[in-house]
């Protein structure tokens, strides 16, 4: 029974709380950013890893609420609760806040692919993080129940329930750190050795092993299947989606000059004329 499983971590003088999903959020934001500052500066890139991540925090929390949003009336269901303290999404807060970080680095002067191979590993390593917090806090993603010797149960959770579960936080933390840790060791960039590495591949293996990944780990979630969706669950379906959508992004990089052939100086300078037009 995981009794130290609680919403608030703690409470300062005067009464100020420290939420356990709040701040394993910053905490995860926190670990992007250092993450992004070195990849920017190894790539020598001129852009703001820390503005990068500001901008994807609007769309973390519009893309959350839309998604339930939409989700919830497709259901036919009521709309649900749109305050950002409780309720989110994260498939729905990645898309979201991907677009806004990339708009960022629009802005800067950074096409859109490049960009993408360098943000997109950032979000497992955030969903990872991130479901420390869920575990912590109890917040309902557990799984149903079960007997296995390493099933616990969340007495004094969010949503509390004294019947042993999945821990299925901890799961969906370990199969996104190992899908982080593959994307930013093993898919380099540039390529090892001085290889060419084709643009979006990075991308394209995020969206397609994060949906395999969704698909491994949707029998330890308690959605429910759809006949709307074939059978399958919601997450399941947008599963296949990030799948097909890697597929689309694989291709159009088939038509793109490789890294970092034309990319680092060329981006770079894109990026630094940019900035002296909004400076003048």
């Amino acid at each position: 029974m995981a009794s130290f499983v609680n919403p608030v971590l703690f409470t300062l003088p005067f009464g100020f709380k420290v939420y356990t999903y709040g701040l394993f959020i910053a905490t995860a934001l926190a670990s992007c950013v250092v993450v992004v500052e070195s990849e920017l500066r190894r790539l020598k890139i001129p852009a703001d890893g820390a503005l990068m991540m500001l901008a994807f925090i609007p769309g973390f929390g519009i893309g959350s609420k839309v998604h339930l949003l939409v989700s919830a009336l497709a259901m036919g269901g009521s709309v649900p609760n749109m305050s950002l303290e409780t309720g989110h999404s994260f498939m729905g807060s990645a898309v979201g806040g991907l677009m806004t970080a990339a708009a960022y680095g629009y802005w800067c002067g950074l096409r859109p692919m490049p960009l993408l191979d360098i943000i997109t590993p950032l979000v497992p390593l955030g969903h990872a993080v991130g479901k420390i917090g869920c575990f912590l806090s109890g917040d309902g993603c557990y799984g149903p129940r079960s007997d296995v010797s390493w099933a616990v149960a969340f007495p004094n959770g969010l949503v509390p329930t004294r019947e042993a579960v999945h821990p299925t936080p901890l799961y969906e933390c370990s199969l996104s750190m190992v899908l982080f840790l593959f994307l930013h060791f093993f898919v380099y960039l540039p390529a090892n050795g001085g290889q060419k590495r084709r643009v979006g591949v990075r991308s394209a293996l995020t969206l397609g092993l994060y949906g395999l990944e969704r698909m491994v780990i949707e029998p330890f979630r308690r959605h429910p299947p759809s006949e709307y969706l074939l059978g399958m669950t919601e997450y399941q379906f947008l599963a296949v989606i990030f799948i097909l959508l890697g597929a689309v992004l694989y291709t159009i990089g088939g038509s793109m000059a490789p890294w970092p052939l034309d990319f680092g100086q060329e981006d770079a300078n894109k990026v630094e004329k940019a900035a002296e037009k909004k400076s003048e």
